[in-house]
């Protein structure tokens, strides 16, 4: 059976390359009431927490720091975009947007793709601490994967048991009960994260679009989850998935792309220096040191 996030799917918008994700968008407007002026000063977010109220989502915005909340025309817009080409390219999901692939890798990609989708692709949810994983609408049952943990529901849109000390998974402090945490639905909903707690386990940066993939019992950014499963090429940046490529030290190249980086020459079976990730035959190394 496919994962619940099988059709989640980057796509380009407009032709500035920019990637988002057709089911973790909406757009937030925040209307403030000013003293004598009956006009409404309106805040435009590119991106707030999937399914949850107004309310809710603006607490949540106060918890990220300024510079990182994704209001229109902000350093803040401008940070996420960055992350979302950065953790989620769209050559680590889409076969026909790689450069080169043969017939049999493509194969090996859509496969990739297909089982991270299943095992590990999720978007974090935002609630009230002891309110994640409650069904959205009257009835309706929230879907669990199998052998996760889960706690016991309240009434949708309260605060959980007060009695109770909900912990964050990251920091280990104490969540409040009406601060909004974060919630992934693969580690189970008895634990929760602060907001600027939910990173990646490998570079530290906040999961952008609280989209994550899970390993290892932890969330990881897009970028460094299939990095820590198949080899990124240094020259291209794209996975490789040919069992043919040229690997130093903690990097790879595809074999085509394991060329000088100052004159463009193969280097393949010919002497050759790395020196910070810069890979460099002897002549253009020693003109650079010079």
């Amino acid at each position: 059976m496919d994962s619940k996030y099988s059709t989640l799917t980057a796509r380009v918008k407009g032709g500035d390359g920019i990637r988002i994700y057709k089911r973790n968008r909406m757009i937030m407007t925040n209307p403030i009431a000013t003293g004598k002026d009956p006009t409404f000063d309106t805040i435009t977010y590119e991106w707030a927490p999937p399914g949850v109220t107004q309310k809710l989502g603006l607490q949540y915005m106060e918890l990220i720091p300024k510079e990182k909340q994704p209001v229109t025309g902000t350093e803040g817009a401008y940070y996420r975009r960055r992350q979302l080409m950065h953790q989620l390219p769209i050559y680590d999901q889409d076969p026909s947007r790689c450069r080169g692939l043969l017939e049999n890798e493509v194969k090996v990609m859509e496969e990739f793709v297909k089982q991270y989708k299943s095992e590990a692709l999720g978007v974090g949810e935002v609630a009230l601490p002891g309110q994640g994983g409650l069904p959205k609408e009257e009835g309706k049952q929230p879907e669990k994967p199998e052998g996760t943990e889960t706690t016991a529901p309240t009434t949708n849109g309260s605060i959980g048991d007060p009695s109770k000390e909900y912990v964050c998974e990251f920091c280990k402090g104490v969540a409040p009960a009406d601060s909004p945490v974060v919630y992934s639905d693969r580690a189970g909903y008895s634990k929760q994260w602060h907001p600027t707690c939910f990173v990646c386990v490998k570079c530290s940066e906040p999961l952008v679009d609280l989209i994550y993939f899970w390993k290892d019992g932890a969330p990881w950014c897009g970028r460094h989850y299939c990095e820590s499963l198949r080899p990124r090429c240094s020259g291209c940046d794209e996975i490789i998935f040919s069992e043919d490529y040229q690997r130093v030290e903690d990097l790879a190249w595809h074999r085509k792309h394991f060329v000088c980086e100052g004159c463009e020459q193969q280097l393949s079976g010919r002497a050759y220096i790395v020196t910070k990730g810069q890979l460099l035959c002897p002549t253009c190394s020693k003109s650079k040191r010079s």
